[in-house]
């Protein structure tokens, strides 16, 4: 009777045994990626609808098997990341010295044709090193911007020069595998008051 309990014992401990060791493979080998990252499967060759081929397979959202000792699995998050960008001395059509305030909020690509450019640039880095890269991209584009536009219409559309800005730098942010979510104008003023002499102006007429 206590011969065969204890081998009934045995088999149960066996069997936790076995189901642990499995629990802990498989989690091992299945990764998950929740839908604000972006899971990278380095360490094997693929080849790309284009012909190129790259030493990793991206997932975004969702999940996949982890190959033991042939692939290694990194993160990189797809939260916004804040900028306070403040641009002094940037000269606007006619030669007038502006200061511009804006808030950007820019991320890693979740486009799959772009995203591999953020990897190859940023995978490992500090959000801190994305976000100075893409404030220093902004900051040469608004200053670029700036000069095709008269005070006037900085000042007075806002929307404009905010659109006008994110279409300048889509290009290199694509270059970059970032996506600028979103841009505001917070504030426009010069050294020389000529944009408070324009509104002083405009008031004493109405008046």
């Amino acid at each position: 009777m206590l011969d065969s309990l204890a081998g009934i014992l045995a088999g149960v401990f066996a069997g936790a045994i076995s189901l642990g060791i499995l629990s802990l493979l498989a989690r091992s080998i299945l990764v998950i990626c929740p839908p604000n990252q972006v899971v990278i499967f380095s360490g094997r060759k693929r080849k790309l609808s284009d012909g190129s081929q790259v030493g990793y397979r991206v997932v975004l959202g969702g999940r996949s098997v982890r190959i033991p000792l042939l692939e290694r699995v990194d993160r990189m998050s797809l939260l916004s990341i804040p900028i306070d960008l403040k641009v002094a001395n940037a000269y606007s059509r006619g030669g007038i010295p502006l200061r511009v305030h804006a808030i950007a909020n820019v991320k890693i690509s979740s486009d799959p044709r772009v995203v591999g450019n953020a990897i190859e640039r940023f995978l490992g880095r500090d959000p801190a090193e994305i976000a100075r890269v893409a404030k220093e991209s902004l900051e040469g584009h608004l200053r670029g911007v700036l000069a095709n536009l008269t005070p006037e219409e900085v000042n007075e559309d806002r929307l404009k020069f905010a659109t006008a800005l994110v279409d300048e730098a889509e290009a290199d942010f694509r270059k970059l595998g970032l996506t600028l979510d979103t841009l505001k104008i917070q504030n426009v003023s010069d050294e020389a008051n000529y944009l408070a002499s324009i509104g002083r102006a405009r008031i004493a007429m109405v008046l």
